[in-house]
């Protein structure tokens, strides 16, 4: 008998320990999976839009995409039409006296315009042609005072370092 211990403990303490850990084991664990779970699908709901939404987009951008050849069509007859109508003018040669008068100022205008081009045409041209020359005058310039010093350096340097 000797070899027996015994302790005295309250055991109100203990029953609060056993009634918490009861309480956390049933409730903290089923609310938790059961809010792991609406967020799960509440994330397969949100998915389940975007895809489709872009099943709807994709459809309407087939619908876009598919009535492009049309009117593409549509353009290159116009373009067609109008080109008929152009070619159509450019034979005519029937051309009223008034408009050959309201024609007058703007073809003279238009020839004044190509007699000053031609004039800076011909001042940018004798410009480079005398750029040209200038540039080909400082070269050989340069040139003669590269050799110039040249010989200036090996004429000072002492008769050993040779």
């Amino acid at each position: 008998m000797d070899d027996e211990e015994y302790e005295v403990i309250p055991t109100s303490p203990i029953r609060r320990l056993e009634k918490r850990l009861a309480r956390m084991e049933t409730t903290t664990s089923s609310s938790e999976v059961q809010r792991l779970v609406e967020q799960i699908v509440e994330l397969i709901k949100s998915n389940q839009r975007v895809i489709d939404d872009l099943i709807k987009s994709d459809a309407e951008l087939r619908n876009e995409v598919s009535k492009v050849p049309a009117k593409i069509d549509g353009l290159i007859s116009k373009m067609d039409e109008f080109l008929e109508l152009l070619k159509a003018s450019a034979t005519e040669e029937t051309v009223t006296e008034a408009s050959k008068d309201m024609m007058k100022p703007l073809v003279k205008k238009m020839e004044e315009m190509i007699m000053a081009t031609k004039k800076n045409s011909e001042i940018s041209q004798a410009s480079l042609t005398s750029l040209d020359t200038i540039d080909k005058r400082l070269k050989r310039i340069y040139m003669q005072s590269a050799v110039g010093r040249t010989s200036a350096y090996r004429a000072a340097r002492p008769a050993a370092a040779r």
